[in-house]
């Protein structure tokens, strides 16, 4: 006996709605991450590719909400990054390699996951009149040095190029700026060619640059770094953060105007052409021929221990291969 047209419809929709009750029900997404990132310096474009990152959609994309925390002086008072990520307010920061180093020595337990500057901006700085174009060139030359890493370095350059510190009047390096150098107070500085050498240029000045690079003095300048316990417990995070970190790095190489624009709405009273003249200064030091976004080597962390044991700049000695890991850039680059 066939079922009428009715009975066939009532059938059908008694079984849609058995259907419809038994599906499963919707998954929400996640929460993203909360993760705070404590800026070496000032909002400027030292720090572009974390900006790009943010306002290009490359932490969102990796589920992440990211807090950018202006360093420098905040309040009055000068923000020590490594004290922060240490006290856990802050997740992530960025330092050198040898102050990474140098604290690993002191037993804080910190571990650098990309280095955002594949090529050391630190050199020689100085005008044409003084002539000095290598580092032979400084025997006789005042040069200002600011303590710390800056003068490790440059005493690791004299030794490499077996200069008598004696023959060099080197004094201590008091300012940021250039004065000293524009008024002839002293003949070098020991800076950042991205930094005080583009000030120099905009002063209308030619300026000479002897960079320690060139001299095999190949150190991480910017790296991005976090806790040993981060790494061992949120190792999912950390790599969804180096991996936007070198998206965002990609972004300024590809459209360096887009980068200047997101700097400057960071950074209320920065000057947009100011800051399109130092990042362009930069660019090439972000990924050049042969380097990876982000890539760290054995070679250069080695160089630089051996230049901080050399000038017992170190509390003790420490097995500098568990300073660094490359275990999220290989992911990347696999």
């Amino acid at each position: 006996m066939r079922p009428n047209f009715r009975s066939l419809t009532m059938i059908l929709l008694i079984g849609a709605f058995v259907l419809a009750g038994c599906a499963a029900p919707a998954v929400s997404a996640p929460a993203p991450n909360k993760v705070s990132v404590q800026l070496g310096w000032i909002y400027e474009f030292s720090t572009a590719e974390f900006y790009a990152a943010e306002k290009n959609g490359r932490f969102a994309a990796q589920n992440l909400s990211v807090n950018l925390r202006q360093g420098g002086f905040v309040d009055g008072k000068y923000v020590d990054g490594i004290s922060d990520i240490l006290a856990g307010q802050a997740d992530f920061g960025i330092t050198s390699d040898q102050v990474l180093l140098q604290a690993r020595a002191d037993g804080k337990p910190l571990v650098a996951v990309a280095a955002l500057l594949q090529r050391n901006p630190m050199a020689i700085i100085s005008l044409p009149k003084s002539n000095i174009r290598k580092p032979q060139d400084l025997v006789g030359h005042t040069v200002a040095v600011a303590d710390g890493g800056a003068r490790l370095l440059y005493n690791a350059l004299l030794n490499a190029e077996q200069i008598d510190p004696a023959k060099v009047n080197t004094v201590a390096r008091k300012t940021y700026g250039i004065d000293t150098l524009l008024n002839g107070q002293v003949d070098a500085i020991l800076g950042w060619i991205i930094n005080e050498g583009v000030q120099v240029k905009q002063a209308g000045y030619e300026p000479n640059f002897v960079l320690l690079s060139d001299y095999g003095i190949e150190t991480y300048q910017n790296v991005l770094v976090t806790t040993e316990k981060m790494v061992n417990e949120q190792p999912d995070v950390v790599q969804r953060v180096v991996n936007a970190i070198v998206q965002g790095s990609q972004d300024i190489i590809s459209n360096p105007n887009q980068a200047v624009d997101y700097v400057v709405a960071y950074g209320k009273d920065l000057k947009k052409d100011d800051q399109s003249v130092h990042l362009a200064a930069m660019l090439p030091l972000l990924n050049p021929s042969g380097t990876k976004l982000g890539m760290m080597d054995d070679q250069t962390w080695q160089a630089t221990y051996q230049i901080l044991v050399d000038q017992k700049a170190l509390a003790k000695p420490i097995d500098v291969s568990k300073a660094y890991t490359l275990t999220f850039l290989k992911q990347i680059y696999k």
